[in-house]
C-alpha cells in the first residue's frame, strides 16, 4: 500500500493526460460528449462522497452546478477576473454555499434533508430567472471568449478537453478521500450515525464537510459546464437534471465506490447518445434504474467489489490447495 501512495499522483497525471491526448484525436461532436461525460463522472464523483459516503440524501446538485457555471461568467466577463482565478474562486464560493446549507440541515436527514436541499434549487432557479442584467433573466448568460496567451482563443473542444483531464484527477481523488480517516468517518456516519457519535466521530464536522467538497467540486464543473456549453440559461439547472444525477449514484451504487460513479455515467448517458434512443430513452433509464435496485440493489460499484473478494477469495483457495 505505501508504493500505491508513493505513486498515486504521477498514475494520476500520466492517465489524466493521456486519456486527455486520446480525446484531442476525436471528431469534434464526439470530443464535445466526451467533456459532457466528464463533466458528469466528476458530479457523480462529488455524490457519492456525499450520497454514498456520508449517506446524505441531496438533490442540490443542479443548483450547484448552475452557481458555477453563472458564477463563472460573472467573475470571468464582468469582474475581469482571468479565468485560471475565476474557477477555483467559484469552486470555492460553491463549497462556502454548501457549507450554509449543510449547516441549516444538521439536524435533518432522509427526506427532509431532501426538501430542504430541493428549497435551495427552487430559490436559485428563481434568482436566475428574476436576477435582471445580472443573470440575464430567463435568457441566460452568454459565456465570454476565453483568450490565453501562446494558446489564442479557447473554444468548446478546449473546455471538453480541460473536463477529461480534471475528471480523471476528480475520480482519482474521491477514490484515495475515501481511503482517508475522513472517508471512514463518512462511512461510519452513514452506516451508523449514533454508533459514529460513540465512537468520538465529530459527526457535525463529518457532514459539514461532506456538503461543502461536494458542492465545491460540482461548482467548480459548472464553471467547466458554462464555457463548454458556451452559455448558462435556468432551463440547465432544473429539478430534472438533480434528479438524473441521483439516478446515476444509485446506478452506480451507494456503498462509497467510484467505479460506478465512471460506469454509471457512460451507461445512462453516453449510450443513448450513441445509439440515439430517442423517445424510449426515459424508458431505458426507468428500466435500468428498476433492474438495479431489483437485481444489483449495491449497484456498480457493490457488485465490483463482490466479484472481486470472490475472486481474491478463489485464488487463496486455489493457492492454498496448490501447497
Amino acid at each position: 500500500m505505501t508504493w500505491i501512495k508513493r505513486f498515486i499522483v504521477p498514475v494520476t497525471l500520466g492517465v489524466a493526460i493521456v486519456l486527455t491526448f486520446s480525446a484531442s484525436l476525436l471528431p469534434r461532436f464526439d470530443l464535445f460528449l466526451a467533456g459532457q461525460l466528464a463533466l458528469l463522472i466528476i458530479v457523480t464523483a462529488a455524490l457519492v462522497l456525499l450520497m454514498g459516503g456520508a449517506g446524505l440524501l441531496s438533490l442540490s446538485s443542479a443548483a450547484f452546478l448552475g452557481v458555477g457555471a453563472y458564477g463563472s461568467i460573472i467573475l470571468v466577463e464582468r469582474l475581469q477576473i482571468p479565468l485560471l482565478i475565476a474557477l477555483p474562486a467559484i469552486a470555492v464560493v460553491g463549497g462556502l454555499v454548501g457549507w450554509l446549507l449543510g449547516l441549516v440541515s444538521l439536524r435533518l436527514s432522509g427526506f427532509y434533508l431532501a426538501i430542504v436541499t430541493l428549497g435551495f434549487i427552487m430559490i436559485l432557479l428563481i434568482v436566475m430567472k428574476q436576477g435582471g442584467e445580472l443573470t440575464g433573466s430567463g435568457y441566460g448568460l452568454i459565456a465570454p471568449t476565453i483568450t490565453l496567451p501562446v494558446l489564442g482563443d479557447l473554444n468548446a473542444q478546449s473546455f471538453a478537453l480541460i473536463a477529461v483531464f480534471l475528471s480523471v484527477l476528480a475520480v482519482s481523488g474521491a477514490a484515495t478521500l475515501m481511503r482517508s480517516r475522513f472517508g471512514r468517518s463518512w462511512l461510519a456516519l452513514r452506516d451508523n450515525e449514533p454508533a459514529a457519535l460513540m465512537q468520538g466521530i465529530n459527526v457535525r464536522g463529518a457532514k459539514l464537510r461532506a456538503f461543502a467538497l461536494s458542492s465545491a467540486v460540482i461548482s467548480g464543473a459548472g464553471g467547466v459546464f458554462a464555457f463548454l456549453l458556451g452559455s448558462a440559461n435556468p432551463g440547465s439547472f432544473t429539478t430534472g437534471v438533480s434528479i438524473f444525477h441521483i439516478a446515476l449514484v444509485v446506478v452506480g451504487g451507494l456503498t462509497g465506490g467510484l467505479v460506478g460513479a465512471v460506469v454509471a455515467p457512460i451507461v445512462l448517458f453516453l449510450l443513448p447518445e450513441i445509439f440515439d434512443f430517442g423517445e424510449y430513452r426515459d424508458l431505458f433509464y426507468a428500466g435500468l434504474l428498476l433492474a438495479v435496485l431489483v437485481f444489483v440493489p449495491s449497484g456498480i460499484s457493490g457488485a465490483f467489489t463482490t466479484v472481486t473478494k470472490r475472486l481474491r477469495l478463489a485464488r487463496r483457495r486455489s493457492e492454498g490447495a496448490d501447497k
